[in-house]
């Protein structure tokens, strides 16, 4: 690009992208990053001649202003309409702190959709004109092919006798009249014609194929040509149930197609801001069809209600749910040819949900650490444009660690959190006994008291902010939902009211009627209007990445300020505890320092080690079978059986469970074991020199004048790091119950010791810590299609402590709780049945394909391919 070209005019801009700077072409001036011409600029050619100086005679080119005409038929298309709401919302963004790049990438997104539509962009198109879809609105036929649509009336009956002589001659006098209309109209038909010539209809080719459907080619040509409309005999515009699937979600231009161009652009970008970071965004209003009107033009602003009205935007909803708003965009992908969608970065995601969630940073350490060991690929099962799980199944790993770190089985988290609040107790007092300047360790994680806080601020943030309490279920005074609804409505009322039309019609007539019905009532109820009442006691929240975090920070801040005395909610002392920097090692096998600082002051500090309970593991797994189809089934009547034998048939028959839980004890047959994979490998790969299979050596360690096998121990038992004599054999795993005296399960018993140990033990101080073992509970099935009803049974057989970090954690992300436990199926299916024994394989991760098991195997198999 030649930079002579390029110029930038000052209060001048592009009216696509916004850019200032553009690109002069054959006398024309186009915007360098999108294209657009600019029917405002002009390139003028001044020779010397005009200059009246004769000294020079080169060429000049001086860039002027083309007045815009602005009239009252001055009318845009919709997909103008949503093209200046597109970059509204994309300006919104931007301000919100998404990437500079998002505005290119949704420009190409939004150029491919229309391109697809035959809208613009399009090489085939040779009119140049928009061509019409199936969902296309009777204005933009108006406006782009002058094609008018006949008023429908209704015809009256005429009860008059005709054998009257006053009804005949009523009858002669209209028809004179329609005589002399047609005259006159067949006088005035060239300079009608001249003014405003009608076009015939261009569709696209989706809706040409649609269209047969409904009607032969020759009469739709004939549609075509009606530029009256005088035809009634078929609608250009089926309805919705008459069309297909693609048809009827696709070529419909609303709001929410807005919402997946920029969901779709977010993720190409790889920008910070997720799916459901979007819908949140969506649901607080941060983007909204409430003040649509600040996006377009003032000229057609002015006239919003025949806007609205046309476009049809009051049958719209703008919000949308999760499910929706991710099969749209995977609808949109297909259509536009999108070859895949981009990873984002999970360790940066895992991090801000740890932040949201006012967890410790050590548990985001130990998510990318499973997330290095194998790191998940998000296949699709069925088709290529499905959008992944990403936020889904980043959370389940956070609810996965918080699982293996304190079981969450409603006993052993309480147990955990009984010792963990001793110690800090203890550390508290030793802290304050020693002021010796002596740096003490950390307060440990307690899980209960982070429980609790997580629950009141949930609670104090919902009192301020309405949508924050709908996305975590916290029931709310109607005093406060009316407060917000109140506030919603004026912040419309006061952007509306500089757009209206200026003449007063029926409709806002009646809507001010209510509003003044609806002050009488608050003054005659509450004493005072909506003004007073949304003023008092009202907290405005600015969007952010990590809402309950911010939102709760803004609470404190406002609480110590002198207008906090003045809040209806108090903020407990217990809620400035800051959960995020206690320490989570002790509970990850790395007690040596809380240890060695409690030993300084004669303190003993004793780790126990907590199973899990085992009783969700003899549930068995959870399964749905659909109904069959009655439809194929054939039923033959038995005209000759008797009431009683009919009733003892259908006592007899079974009916097919919809939902149970059974025992994974399938196996597979002995011809089927005889063609395994692995066993055919293993006999071709026999006679291979580079490659032979050993079998792993079985080692056994002597304790107690007892041989143990290393297989029979638990591979993610560790001990503390003060125990660490050698042995005799080499181990590449940690060691683990080589010493009683350091850990204890629950199975196993102290022994009695001697006097002078127990005397001994009296002297110095003992502190007991409990900690998990790792060893996790299980509960799994299959998730796929599972109604509600069986969701909701499904659900009550989990622990009340870990169906409140589920439910907490799918609030957090706007999902579902089922959407997210099938994310942690995921990982819990593939890491305990999927891989093989860890402890025998070193420097390689092998999977396990050959399990004998075969509704383990089969279920396996299924998760594998979602990972």
């Amino acid at each position: 690009m030649d930079e002579t070209d390029v110029v930038e005019v000052d209060d001048m801009q592009c009216d696509v992208c916004t850019e200032r700077k553009f690109q002069e072409r054959e006398g024309y001036y186009y915007c360098i990053e999108c294209g657009t011409k600019k029917e405002q600029l002009r390139a003028v050619e001044i020779n010397a001649e005009d200059t009246f100086n004769e000294t020079k005679n080169h060429t000049t080119v001086r860039t002027i202003k083309q007045p815009q005409v602005k009239t009252e038929d001055n009318e845009i298309t919709s997909w103008e309409f949503y093209n200046f709401v597109l970059r509204g919302f994309m300006q919104e963004l931007l301000d919100l702190g998404a990437k500079p790049e998002l505005k290119l990438m949704t420009l190409q997104v939004w150029a491919a959709y229309l391109g697809r539509m035959e809208v613009a962009f399009c090489k085939s198109n040779v009119m140049g004109l928009p061509k019409l879809n199936v969902r296309s609105l009777p204005r933009d036929a108006r406006i782009i092919y002058n094609h008018q649509q006949a008023k429908r009336k209704r015809e009256r009956l005429d009860k008059s006798n005709l054998d009257d002589e006053r009804s005949k001659w009523r009858q002669w006098r209209k028809t004179k009249r329609k005589l002399d209309a047609t005259v006159c109209s067949k006088k005035d038909a060239a300079t009608e014609s001249t003014a405003g010539q009608s076009i015939r209809l261009q569709w696209s080719y989706r809706a040409r194929k649609t269209l047969k459907r409904h009607m032969a080619l020759k009469h739709l040509d004939k549609h075509t040509m009606d530029s009256t409309g005088s035809m009634r005999c078929h609608g250009l515009r089926p309805k919705a149930k008459n069309l297909g699937h693609c048809d009827r979600n696709i070529f419909l231009l609303n709001i929410n197609k807005l919402y997946v161009v920029l969901a779709i652009a977010l993720n190409m970008i790889g920008d910070d801001l997720q799916l459901t970071d979007l819908l949140r965004l969506i649901d607080e209003e941060h983007l909204t069809s409430r003040y649509l009107l600040k996006y377009v033009p003032e000229d057609v602003a002015v006239r919003s209600k025949t806007l609205i009205k046309e476009l049809q935007l009051g049958h719209q909803v703008d919000k949308c749910s999760y499910e929706f708003l991710r099969t749209q965009v995977g609808y949109m992908s297909r259509f536009i040819d999108l070859t895949e969608f981009q990873t984002p970065d999970l360790t940066a995601l895992t991090q801000r949900y740890v932040r949201e969630l006012s967890l410790p940073p050590a548990v985001a350490e130990y998510v990318c650490r499973l997330m290095d060991f194998h790191r998940p690929e998000f296949r699709r099962l069925w088709d290529t444009w499905t959008y992944p799980r990403y936020e889904a199944r980043v959370m389940a790993y956070i609810v996965y660690v918080m699982k293996l770190l304190f079981g969450l089985d409603d006993v052993k988290e309480q147990k955990i959190s009984e010792t963990a609040s001793e110690v800090n107790e203890r550390l508290q007092k030793l802290q304050q006994e020693h002021t010796d300047g002596e740096e003490a360790p950390a307060n440990l994680f307690v899980f209960g008291e982070w429980m609790q806080f997580v629950e009141l601020r949930k609670v104090l943030v919902s009192h301020y902010n309405q949508s924050f309490a709908q996305r975590f279920g916290v029931a709310n005074h109607l005093e406060r939902q009316l407060d917000d609804i109140l506030i919603k409505e004026r912040k419309q009322e006061e952007h509306d009211k500089s757009f209206n039309e200026l003449e007063m019609t029926p409709a806002m007539r009646q809507s001010e009627n209510m509003r003044h019905t609806f002050e009488s009532l608050l003054k005659e109820k509450y004493g005072e209007g909506s003004a007073e009442m949304t003023a008092k006691d009202h907290i405005e929240f600015q969007a952010s990445m990590t809402p309950a975090l911010s939102y709760f920070k803004r609470l404190l801040m406002h609480a110590s300020r002198a207008e906090g005395e003045d809040m209806s909610v108090k903020i407990p002392e217990y809620m400035r505890v800051e959960h995020s920097e206690r320490q989570l090692d002790p509970f990850m096998a790395k007690t040596k320092d809380l240890a060695d600082y409690l030993a300084k002051h004669q303190v003993k500090l004793c780790v126990q080690e907590l199973s899990c309970q085992e009783d969700y593991q003899r549930v068995g797994i959870f399964q749905f079978f659909p109904k069959l189809d009655q439809k194929s089934s054939e039923f033959r009547a038995n005209c000759d059986i008797t009431g009683d034998e009919w009733i003892q048939e259908l006592r007899k028959k079974e009916k097919r469970p919809v939902f149970k839980f059974r025992q994974p004890v399938a196996t597979y047959g002995a011809r089927y074991k005889a063609f395994e994979r692995a066993a055919c490998r293993q006999k071709m790969e026999e006679d291979n020199p580079f490659w032979k299979i050993y079998k792993t050596p079985k080692l056994h360690v002597k304790l107690n004048d007892e041989e143990i096998s290393l297989d029979e121990l638990s591979s993610l038992q560790t001990f503390d790091e003060a125990h660490m004599d050698p042995l005799s054999i080499p181990l590449n795993m940690p060691r683990r119950r080589f010493n009683s005296r350091s850990s204890l399960t629950d199975s196993e018993l102290i022994e009695p010791k001697e006097e002078d140990d127990v005397e001994e033990e009296m002297q110095n101080m003992k502190q007991m810590l409990n900690v998990s073992n790792f060893d996790i509970w299980l509960l799994h099935g299959h998730m796929h299609k599972l109604p509600q009803m069986h969701q909701r049974e499904l659900r009550t057989l989990f622990p009340c402590s870990f169906r409140w970090l589920l439910e907490t954690c799918a609030a957090t992300i706007g999902v579902c709780w089922s959407v997210l436990y099938e994310q942690l199926l995921v990982l819990e299916v593939v890491l305990h049945h999927g891989i093989e024994d860890w402890s025998n394989h070193k420097d390689n991760l092998r999977f396990k394909y050959n399990n004998p098991n075969k509704d383990i195997n089969m279920m396996t198999k299924i998760y594998r391919d979602m990972w």
